[in-house]
């Protein structure tokens, strides 16, 4: 499992080196329209249940780790669970859920948050796998998040 993480990790960083994707780059603005992104309903290839994890980048004693479920329903909404991950005894991670709305962008979605703890993430997509980079609001750590399509749900069918 941790040499997963890390050869991912790797990947993920020779791409962010080569296309400049690291740090959220999408501007969306506050009407959730227009040229930057779109509010109308999830593409049917995004809609359903997508499983992940997220964990600290760098070399820390303290790790952040967490395993996250992610439903994005055809209406543009989604939920999100995230439970400290079972791997090792040092893990600062806290349990959290969220939900708000998807905005779709040409390389990805943006999760806007209704109010909780993650204001948006920005996630890129690469087929059936969607990752980011981003800050664990709960604890200040530097994660990286990725989701992979669960394989109990089919695109279009909104999880059902």
């Amino acid at each position: 499992m941790r040499q997963r993480a890390i050869s991912t990790l790797a990947v993920f960083a020779v791409f962010a080196l080569i296309a400049g994707c690291a740090a959220p780059s999408t501007h969306v603005s506050g009407s959730l329209s227009g040229g930057d992104g779109s509010a109308l309903p999830a593409n049917r290839d995004v809609a359903g249940t997508w499983q992940g994890s997220y964990w600290q980048l760098g070399m820390v004693y303290y790790a952040d780790d967490a395993d996250c479920t992610l439903q994005i329903k055809e209406d543009s909404t989604f939920i999100a669970k995230c439970t400290r991950s079972a791997v090792g005894t040092n893990n600062i991670a806290k349990s959290s859920s969220w939900s708000g709305h998807v905005v779709t962008t040409a390389n990805g979605i943006v999760l806007k948050n209704n109010g909780g703890p993650w204001p948006s993430i920005v996630l890129r997509r690469h087929g059936d796998t969607m990752y980011a980079t981003t800050l664990d609001p709960l604890v200040g750590a530097t994660i990286e998040m990725e989701f992979e399509r669960s394989p109990h749900t089919t695109a279009g069918t909104g999880g059902k």
